[in-house]
């Protein structure tokens, strides 16, 4: 027979263990107070999303911030994935952390030293400045991520070599359509 105490144990940790659930269902991707932290970047699945493992933080999954770099089986995205496994490898990396994104990635600005990731990549031309979330940036921001895309543009360096190339937004609208994306 099981005392009352030992049943009432059972349904606070039953309520308990419910709110915990409840709350993470129904957490929603968005703003958060900012945080900056540093680690080491562990992996990258492609060109613009890494895990950092923090001292104190554990290990994040990071979105970079301004820089949309082609989706997988997209024209330059494996050399858009090395590019930033060069950038990053063995290397101190810097993020500082504004959102979650819809995929629970946290979205940051990323630098190693004083490089800013995301405009490496766009101006090397593995990257599309991510000039829809524009308001999530400073002035100066905008126009170095703006200028150094149209000069990677002007240039026609690695995707701006296609004469058309498809942005990776247009790429992910196709996808949840069924269609394929070249």
């Amino acid at each position: 027979m099981i005392s009352s105490h030992c049943l009432q144990l059972k349904h606070t940790l039953s309520v308990l263990a419910c709110s915990v659930w409840i709350s993470v269902a129904i957490a929603k991707p968005g703003p958060h107070p900012p945080f900056e932290t540093t680690g080491v970047v562990t992996a990258n699945h492609d060109g613009d999303t890494l895990k950092l493992q923090t001292a104190d933080r554990g290990l994040l999954v990071v979105r970079l911030s301004a820089a949309d770099t082609p989706e997988t089986g997209q024209a330059y995205w494996r050399a858009a994935r090395g590019h930033l496994r060069q950038l990053v490898s063995g290397k101190q990396t810097t993020v500082w952390c504004y959102k979650r994104d819809r995929n629970e990635r946290e979205v940051c600005h990323v630098k190693v030293d004083t490089q800013d990731v995301s405009e490496a990549l766009i101006r090397q031309g593995y990257a599309w400045y991510a000039h829809m979330f524009g308001n999530e940036f400073s002035p100066e921001q905008r126009e170095v991520y703006a200028q150094v895309e149209k000069d990677a543009r002007a240039q026609r360096l690695r995707l701006w070599s296609d004469p058309d190339p498809m942005p990776p937004w247009e790429c992910r609208k196709l996808r949840k359509a069924h269609q394929k994306c070249r």
